[in-house]
């Protein structure tokens, strides 16, 4: 195995998954904690209309993503305030329509994309283009999270006081929305749709049920990141696996297997 790392798209995703599970595993902490994680599911699935407007209009996608991912989410946001519909009933809709007229768009083209590529990303294809995007949204999501961590805090904890003490709850969990979904359409060109979301959650799901606070969730979160990055890896060159797909599995076993030997919340008293 070790003679893989004689080639550079192995050293190019190697240094991906540095980068992937040095804040993607943190960030998944602010994101269970804010109850957004299906609104990052719903971005990740913006991907296929941002994949056929990037072989409509010959861009890479990469850099279509970065563009159309963010206004994505400001239009659910949007939605959000405009409608009464329940949160998870909108990104439903948004999640089924977005998805069905990309991926319409997709099998219209006359070069069709390779949607399982899209799905479960293609990690041994980074370029250094995409390395330099992935370090510069993680310097982003980094400086972004140290400003908001305080009022994202407040607002987890209860909205309504945190409105009341005077935080601006709309900016802030807009500009939140708006850093995620930079976040997942960078990520999605490594580990693809369907493990961007494993990736953000699961690791902050099972580090959340053995933690007892949230600095020891940080903690517990970027080690479980970095587990399911290195087994991932390491199984999709022993196997013919996607690395995206494989990446997901691990962490899909690491949440079961911590969530079942984890104490209960009763019994750690929260």
């Amino acid at each position: 195995m070790l003679d893989w790392f004689a080639f550079d798209f192995v050293r190019n995703a190697l240094l991906a998954m540095v980068l992937l599970a040095v804040f993607y595993p943190l960030m998944g902490v602010y994101v269970v904690g804010q109850r957004v994680a299906y609104f990052g599911d719903a971005v990740a699935h913006s991907a296929f209309a941002g994949a056929a407007l990037a072989a409509i209009l010959d861009w890479q996608m990469g850099v279509v993503l970065l563009i159309t991912a963010p206004l994505f989410a400001l239009l659910i946001a949007w939605f959000q305030w405009r409608t009464n519909l329940p949160t998870d009933v909108l990104l439903v809709v948004v999640i089924t329509s977005v998805s069905a007229a990309g991926i319409a768009l997709v099998s219209l083209l006359e070069t069709p994309l390779s949607l399982g590529a899209l799905l479960f990303g293609d990690l041994l294809a980074i370029e250094r283009s995409d390395l330099w995007r992935l370090l510069a949204v993680d310097c982003f999501g980094v400086a972004m999270l140290l400003w908001l961590t305080r009022p994202l805090i407040r607002i987890g904890f209860h909205r309504e006081l945190a409105q009341a003490q005077g935080v601006p709850v709309r900016a802030v969990e807009t500009l939140f929305l708006v850093g995620l979904a930079l976040v997942v359409a960078v990520g999605i060109r490594a580990v693809g749709i369907l493990p961007m979301s494993a990736l953000l959650v699961l690791p902050a799901a099972a580090a959340r049920a053995m933690s007892r606070s949230f600095r020891g969730m940080l903690f517990i979160s970027a080690i479980i990141g970095w587990l399911c990055l290195i087994l991932g890896f390491g199984l999709a060159l022993w196997q013919p696996i996607p690395p995206g797909a494989a990446v997901a599995l691990v962490a899909s076993i690491v949440f079961v297997l911590t969530a079942g030997v984890a104490p209960s919340r009763k019994e750690r008293g929260w």
